[in-house]
């Protein structure tokens, strides 16, 4: 069923998140910041000399469908190409709807609704990328006792009616585009997070699902409408916190992979240990809130995800390339040094022959260094010189 959550202010693009309310509860960003730790207010809501967060009500003249309220993210103001937008959607309570949309958002074969045209809600300076990929938070309550199977679901003995219903809502599929497999099912309830008697909710690698477990009395009920105002708002800024760190990860993967054809090692692995360090510092926070819901939903999301193991994987690559950098450098000295003294050896003996006999004519000079410059071209085309040669060239 759909609530009736108020829309607070106007039709135009304002800083900040979408300002929702339900009776005398308002999710303004004032009141988001108590809920989440300073660090990740920081990142959501940013400060007010550095607002990282703009909202804009759509109405119904702007003929967007189902969208009421997008909102656009910057996490680093120093990356404005790494911005994430949110919108948000109302479905018509029945069966099956929303589940279609949710495949029709993901792009499954065969979904019967219409995506609206999210790209034309954004203001003209900012664009959705080819390579982007929508993350799906949906809530959902019935109105029944009864409840009954998605459209097109799976029976799986070890499923309970909920179950099945939150697996598909998360993962946006039904049963012909994605039959789960009887014996590894429970696999993929493993970002389950258990939030009350009332409702649970389930981290999936694409999407997220709330579900009623008890029937919803509509406008009157005493909870279920401030568990839509807590979706569209905290649990909400929880997983945008987990998709903050995934992409920050993914672009640190990316960047130590093109390390060795960076034309400067040191000079790229001196950024990548800076940008580690950044995101361990602000980006990587394990408690984004002191109320457990918030920090149950991002910790679904990060083993969803594989965060802590890609982020270690990422801090042992930086060893290694360290280890390389400075292998290197040490090898570049040595060689340094060497050709040095295979150049100067015979430069000195000259020098000094030339002192022992006396000569400082000007043909004596001039025949002390040709003959040095014949010895060192001599030493170096030899096989300790020619080694030397190599060792001095950037490896590749």
């Amino acid at each position: 069923m759909v609530r009736a959550v108020s829309i607070v202010g106007h039709p135009d693009w304002s800083e900040g998140p979408l300002p929702l309310r339900h009776q005398e509860v308002e999710a303004n960003a004032a009141a988001r910041r108590t809920y989440f730790s300073t660090a990740c207010g920081r990142i959501l809501y940013g400060t007010a000399d550095r607002p990282t967060r703009w909202h804009r009500l759509i109405s119904l003249e702007d003929g967007a469908g189902p969208v009421f309220g997008v909102e656009l993210l910057l996490p680093s103001p120093d990356r404005p190409d790494r911005a994430l937008v949110v919108f948000h959607l109302t479905v018509p309570a029945y069966d099956g709807e929303l589940l279609s949309i949710l495949r029709t958002l993901a792009g499954r074969r065969g979904s019967g609704s219409r995506a609206p045209d999210l790209g034309a809600l954004l203001p003209a300076w900012a664009s959705l990328t080819s390579s982007s990929r929508a993350f799906t938070v949906a809530f959902s309550t019935f109105a029944q006792h009864e409840l009954s199977r998605p459209p097109g679901a799976v029976q799986l003995d070890s499923w309970s009616t909920a179950d099945t219903w939150l697996w598909h809502l998360a993962s946006r599929t039904n049963g012909s585009d994605y039959p789960p497999d009887p014996d590894h099912a429970d696999r993929l309830l493993a970002g389950r997070v258990v939030l009350s008697a009332d409702w649970r909710g389930l981290v999936t690698r694409d999407g997220a699902a709330f579900l009623g477990l008890r029937p919803d009395q509509g406008d009157s009920d005493p909870f279920f409408g401030f568990a839509q105002l807590y979706t569209h708002t905290t649990y909400l800024d929880a997983i945008v916190i987990g998709i903050v760190q995934s992409s920050s990860i993914v672009e640190m993967i990316d960047e130590a992979a093109r390390a060795f054809e960076a034309d400067d090692l040191p000079r790229h692995l001196s950024r990548l240990e800076e940008r580690a360090a950044r995101f361990r510092t602000i980006y990587w926070l394990r408690d984004a809130s002191v109320h457990g819901p918030a920090n149950d939903i991002l910790t679904a999301y990060q083993e969803q995800h594989h965060l802590s193991a890609k982020f270690d994987a990422v801090l042992t690559e930086i060893v290694d390339l360290n280890r390389i950098a400075q292998a290197q450098e040490g090898q570049y000295v040595s060689a340094a040094l060497g050709v040095l003294t295979v150049v100067g050896l015979p430069f000195g003996a000259a020098f000094a022959v030339l002192q022992v006999l006396g000569a400082d004519s000007p043909w004596s000079l001039l025949i002390a260094m040709a003959a040095a410059l014949a010895g060192s071209g001599a030493l170096l085309l030899t096989r300790f010189g020619r080694l030397l040669m190599r060792s001095m060239r950037p490896s590749r």
